[in-house]
């Protein structure tokens, strides 16, 4: 047996339905031990990973974590998952070291296991170091559902299951276990394992049964077999009681050569053989058929009760109790004074109560609490896909532990003879009891002091009836009824209080099922509808939400407001009975308020219910401006929120456009900007660069519908794609790849960069302001990264720096900065340097370029077509500092002579530039500083009884 109280949760997440609508799924950790209705949970239909009676995990989206957060549930988000992870939860018998190397990818943690994360290649390590790696997929869906064991079924005292608990042989048991010790190994992948098999076939057959099978399976290039007695039942042949236990062993040094396993796991395989003895012996004659089954290759991963669990999960096989034996035969005190653990599974606890009073009552040894969700042997593949499983287990664990100590002198075949006794009970007493009953649903009326149960009938041929157990606590009740019907109708109830409510079956001899418990809560008014979310759509709004199940529920009623605070005008004529609507009245670029009502058979409506905020996408608002950076203090390279705001403002004077702050606003969503035909979306700061990852999945929608987005930030690899190092490489499923049309990214620790070069027709240069940057930085900035397209993309822009290539400064010169997708689906420009440090006049020719020529969109504002300037004019050269050609722009107002020289700081006049008559209009001239040594210069403008002098800047 590999060590007990090992968990390890594994799943693949192949064809998740969630998943093929992108929606991104985290694995969650959900607390149920709180004072909230656990029947919300049911209805989110959440898969069941692995389950205890405190915690479920599951996988859920963001948008289903926000909800159940709001709903007051403890969520915790433990790992972000992609398509084919796997995940392991890890822990130990012994003293757990959470440092183990193997657990360095560790997601979560608890005192006794940790979750680990695609750790699947350290099977073989694991199991030399006394672990297993166990797959866990999830199967089931979260059922607000407990099972209990009621008091007459705790104590069944029946004659035959005493006749026949007193036939177990310690003789018996031995003979077993030698005979299994005795072929030396039976180590999985040994030669040994296809004669284990044929003895242990041999035995069932020696024993009278005829129906035995060797159900072989492939692993690991090899066919392992497991072995298969089946007894029919006379009445209800096709619900199966399964009596198990595993034949391989394992022990350090050479297991291929000997591995005796004499309780690891001789002695589980004695049981199944010893109890199959004994009821052929005594003729017994079983209502429900039993399986008796020896597992093979268990000690590798529980393959062999894997295989033979999802073949019987697969065919719908309706198995009523699974008990499995693993190392039941060491102690450590005389049998008198022995116990024995019963390992027990969530939503099977009554398993656990009902084989501890057999053992009690049939047996001398004395039973114990053992461990929960044990995933170290072979129930556990049976409990992962939903069927009732109980585990027996020695107490004292076995020092000798797969070590080639294992053998059979060191065990005690009594003891293990009355662990048998103990087992065999729990068979035969749960074969007596009915079936549960099932498809137990508990509905609330609509009276404020009625709840309505039902379930489907049960099958048994001697049914007596049903049971009702009604209390305002789990597993303890005020009162009972009777019924013969699969319908009741409890009443005189507390408005507003919480009712647990069990129903079992019981038969003509007075034997009774164990309880299926629900709770519900009776309300006069309907409970308003959970699970409420808006979707923006293409001009119209999409509204959905969970449906309510109250008896007397009508359906539901829909009002929109466009104001927050009045619940405001029904949609509905008619009563809605679907729990979606689709608004197709929405107005563009108008926010409504939407709220969704339950509405009972008497015409009430639901109160406290919740209202959300959306509007359509119709990309006719002309632009929006989004802005991520932080608010500075207004010095250099570290702007306030107005100097960035006035900026953008006047790069788009001409145009119709709104802002969004995102510091001061929060989060966004698709409502927010799918009204705008175009986005400019900036940051000028490198504080937080986490906002475009946030917004990944709204953006995605946004381009989907067909928007327009000018991207200008810093880091492009770090804002989209959380890289935190310098240097990319993206593909397919990276958003920068698929949208921004980007699959490289190359960043310097040292690059300075003052401007980009423009290498695409009507993408003209644009410099640095030398205003706004640092002489500490020779005026230019950094973290500027390059951005190489992919095929899809166009390189727009190069970088530029005064610095040579082959120095540090320079090492990114003449690299991609700008990439452009002008797509028919949508249009993407990206600029990996944030427009509010560059030359204004460039920059605001640059964005007009961008909105026209590539976005087409329209400028509302007209534009004075060749207007005269109005005064002089000397504007600041461009790019500044330079090196060694720069360009000076000046507005003339009247004819006049203009003269513009260049001096040095020494005041010596170095060039002479302009010296003519100039007519009315807008100039510009080049000066080339080809020869002149790096410095500080002066350029000065003189026109008539006008002048103004301005400083430039060269670097060589």
């Amino acid at each position: 047996m590999p060590i007990r109280r090992i968990f390890i949760l594994c799943f693949l997440l192949i064809s998740i339905q969630i998943f093929s609508q992108g929606e991104k799924l985290y694995f969650t950790k959900i607390n149920l031990d709180q004072k909230i209705d656990l029947n919300i949970l049911e209805k989110y239909e959440l898969q069941v990973f692995h389950i205890t009676s405190n915690h479920l995990f599951t996988a859920i989206s963001e948008n289903e974590i926000n909800e159940l957060i709001s709903l007051g549930f403890h969520v915790e988000e433990l790992d972000e998952i992609e398509a084919y992870d796997k995940f392991f939860l890890i822990s130990s018998k012994e003293k757990f070291d959470s440092g183990n190397s193997f657990l360095s990818n560790k997601v979560y943690s608890e005192n006794n296991f940790v979750i680990t994360k695609n750790t699947g290649s350290m099977s073989e390590r694991l199991l030399r170091e006394n672990f297993l790696m166990v797959e866990l997929n999830p199967n089931s869906t979260f059922k607000n559902i407990k099972t209990l064991l009621p008091e007459s079924s705790t104590a069944v005292n029946d004659t035959i299951i005493s006749n026949l608990v007193s036939a177990v042989n310690a003789d018996s048991v031995e003979y077993f276990i030698q005979t299994l010790q005795d072929f030396q190994t039976r180590f999985l992948f040994a030669s040994t394992r296809d004669s284990v098999a044929s003895w242990i076939k041999h035995q069932f057959l020696r024993m009278g049964y005829t129906d035995v099978i060797i159900d072989s399976f492939y692993y690991d290039g090899t066919w392992q077999k497991n072995v298969i007695a089946t007894l029919t039942g006379s009445d209800e042949p096709q619900k199966i009681n399964i009596i198990g236990g595993h034949h391989d062993s394992y022990s350090s040094g050479d297991p291929m050569i000997y591995a005796p396993g004499a309780d690891d796991n001789a002695s589980g395989t004695s049981a199944v053989l010893e109890i199959a003895r004994v009821i052929k012996e005594k003729n017994y004659v079983p209502g429900s058929t039993i399986k008796f089954i020896t597992f093979a290759a268990e000690e590798y991963g529980l393959w062999g009760s894997k295989d033979y669990a999802l073949k019987a999960f697969n065919s719908g096989m309706e198995i009523k109790i699974m008990i499995n034996h693993d190392m039941i035969s060491h102690t450590n005190s005389s049998v008198g004074n022995s116990q024995v653990d019963i390992n027990y599974y969530s939503g099977f606890e009554y398993l656990r109560e009902l084989a501890m009073d057999c053992t009690e009552q049939y047996s001398v040894i004395s039973p114990q609490i053992g461990s929960p969700n044990s995933s170290g042997s072979d129930s556990h593949s049976f409990w992962q896909l939903g069927f009732p499983s109980v585990y027996f287990e020695e107490t004292n664990f076995s020092p000798y532990y797969h070590s080639p100590n294992d053998i059979i002198t060191n065990y005690n075949m009594e003891y293990c003879a009355e662990v048998i006794k103990s087992s065999c009970a729990t068979l035969l007493s749960s074969m007596l009891l009915p079936s549960p009953v099932n498809n137990y649903y508990l509905l609330d009326i609509g009276t404020g002091s009625s709840l309505l149960l039902s379930w489907a009938p049960n099958t048994e041929p001697d049914l007596a009836g049903y049971k009702i157990y009604v209390g305002t606590s789990s597993g303890i009740y005020d009162d009972t009824y009777t019924t013969s019907d699969t319908t009741y109708v409890v009443e005189g109830l507390t408005e507003g209080t919480m009712y647990y409510i069990g129903v079992s079956a019981y038969d003509s001899d007075g034997y009774e099922s164990i309880l299926r418990e629900r709770s519900a809560t009776p309300r006069l008014l309907p409970l308003a509808p959970e699970g409420f979310s808006v979707s923006p759509a293409w001009h119209s709004v999409e509204l959905i939400w969970n449906e309510n199940n109250e008896f007397d529920l009508l359906g539901y009623n829909l009002y929109r407001s466009l104001t927050s605070g009045n619940t405001g005008d029904k949609l509905n004529n008619d009563v809605l009975t679907d729990t979606m609507y689709v608004d197709n009245t929405a107005a563009g670029g108008i926010y409504y308020f939407y709220t969704v009502k339950a509405v009972d058979s008497l015409l009430n409506e639901s109160i406290n219910n919740t209202t959300l905020k959306s509007r359509p996408v119709t990309l006719d608002q002309g632009i929006l401006v989004i802005d991520e950076t932080s608010d500075g203090d207004g010095s250099l390279m570290n702007p306030t929120d107005e100097q960035v705001d006035d900026f953008y403002s006047a790069l788009l004077s001409n145009f119709t456009s709104d802002e969004y702050d995102l510091i001061d606003e929060g989060n966004m969503n698709l409502a927010d900007i799918g009204a705008y035909s175009s986005v400019i979306w900036h940051g000028n700061d490198t504080d937080n660069l986490n906002a475009p990852f946030i917004h990944k999945e709204m953006l995605k929608q946004y381009l989907d519908f067909g928007g327009n987005i000018l991207f200008t930030v810093y880091r492009p690899s770090k804002a989209f794609e959380q890289i935190f190092g310098f240097q990319g490489s993206y593909g397919p499923g990276d958003f920068i790849y698929d949208y921004l049309k980007i699959d490289e990214s190359l960043g310097s620790l040292n690059a300075l960069f003052n401007g980009a070069i423009g290498i695409e027709n009507g993408y003209s240069n644009i410099f640095i302001d030398s205003v706004k940057t640092l002489a500490s930085n020779q005026y230019h900035i950094k973290s500027i990264e390059s951005i190489e397209p992919s095929g899809s993309g166009t390189a727009i822009f190069k970088y530029e720096s005064m610095f040579d290539s082959t120095s540090a400064q320079g090492s990114l010169k003449g690299r991609p900065v700008g990439v452009e997708y002008i797509g028919t689906d949508y249009k993407v420009v990206t600029l990996s340097f944030p427009l509010y440090y560059m030359n204004f006049s460039e920059a605001k020719e640059l964005t007009e370029y961008i909105m026209i020529d590539k976005f087409e969109e329209v400028m509302p504002v007209e534009k004075e077509e060749n207007k005269l300037p109005s005064e002089y004019i000397l504007s600041q050269n461009y790019p500044n500092p330079f090196n060694p050609t720069t360009t000076i722009k000046y507005d003339i107002y009247e004819i006049s002579y203009v003269s513009i020289k260049v001096y040095n700081v020494l005041g010596k006049e170095v060039s002479t530039l302009v010296r003519e008559e100039k007519p009315i209009g807008t100039h510009t001239i080049e000066f080339d500083a080809t020869g002149l040594p790096s410095g500080v210069y002066f350029y000065r403008l003189e026109a008539g009884d006008f002048n103004i002098t301005k400083k430039m800047t060269l670097l060589k």
